[in-house]
């Protein structure tokens, strides 16, 4: 569910990687606690599994529809934004968490303007609007 329809598929595939990479290598490189580690490593991982495994432009495998992965795209900005507080490291880290915060607050704004309704079966015209596949 998106409120505008204004990105196409291709630029929400590139973001899904993007940000699937960067917080596993900000996690690492911020060398913090166990809990705000994993939160980037896990996080970024599903969000890179989801991404590899969704029927997108960019998706490797493509067995779950685009609609579905826009569920894990919400919750992926849910736990981003809850798990500092959640995982006790809001105060104690605070950099990380208001990257993980920011990082989440940015997937959620993806969202809310992805055009979900992507099919490998249309083409983009010049302007990115979908036009039926001539054979």
């Amino acid at each position: 569910m998106s409120l505008v329809k204004l990105l196409p598929a291709w630029f929400h595939a590139i973001a899904d990687y993007a940000v699937g990479i960067l917080l596993i290598v900000v996690a690492i490189a911020a060398d913090g606690s166990a809990g705000a580690t994993a939160t980037g490593v896990v996080v970024g991982g599903v969000v890179l599994l989801v991404s590899a495994l969704t029927r997108y432009p960019l998706g490797i495998a493509k067995v779950l529809p685009f609609t579905i992965h826009s569920a894990g795209d919400y919750l992926a900005a849910a736990l981003l934004i809850v798990a500092p507080f959640a995982l006790d490291f809001a105060d104690s880290e605070s950099g990380l968490a208001a990257f993980y915060v920011a990082m989440g607050v940015a997937v959620l704004a993806v969202s809310l303007v992805t055009n979900y309704q992507y099919s490998p079966k249309r083409a983009q015209d010049g302007l990115g609007r979908a036009r039926p596949v001539t054979a």
